[in-house]
């Protein structure tokens, strides 16, 4: 696969997530992927396969913040992994207070074309402090 053509599915996973279509967000994953959420995030660890996902990062995204979202502004290729620089934001229901802060995914993908791995680099002490009175 092409550069063009990795960006097009991380930033269709990024729209669909944002509209909350996670089914179709799935259809993007490898079925064996791991998924690391770094560690001092509210979600932090590594997750592995759909359901794993689903249960203990988009789920709690979509139900303990409000309008909680993933920016991708830039992104970087080396073959068949790919770097996205962007913006998180969100209001965390519980305390109501909003926060931003940068993060860096670093996506690996499978000969098949899909997501095989993802890890989350972020400055967590801004999430942290929203979710804290």
């Amino acid at each position: 696969m092409k550069s063009e053509q990795y960006q097009s599915i991380i930033e269709a996973t990024y729209r669909l997530v944002g509209k909350g279509k996670l089914d179709a967000f799935f259809e993007y994953l490898a079925d064996d992927i791991t998924w690391t959420e770094c560690e001092g995030f509210p979600y932090g660890g590594t997750y592995v396969g759909k359901e794993d996902i689903l249960q203990n990062v988009h789920m709690r995204l979509g139900t303990e913040w409000d309008q909680f979202t993933a920016k991708d502004i830039d992104y970087t290729f080396n073959e068949e992994k790919v770097m996205v620089f962007g913006k998180y934001s969100g209001t965390y229901k519980q305390t109501n207070k909003y926060f931003e802060a940068d993060f860096v995914h670093y996506y690996t993908f499978n000969d098949a074309g899909k997501i095989q791995s993802f890890r989350q680099v972020t400055d967590s002490v801004k999430v942290l402090e929203a979710m804290t009175e």
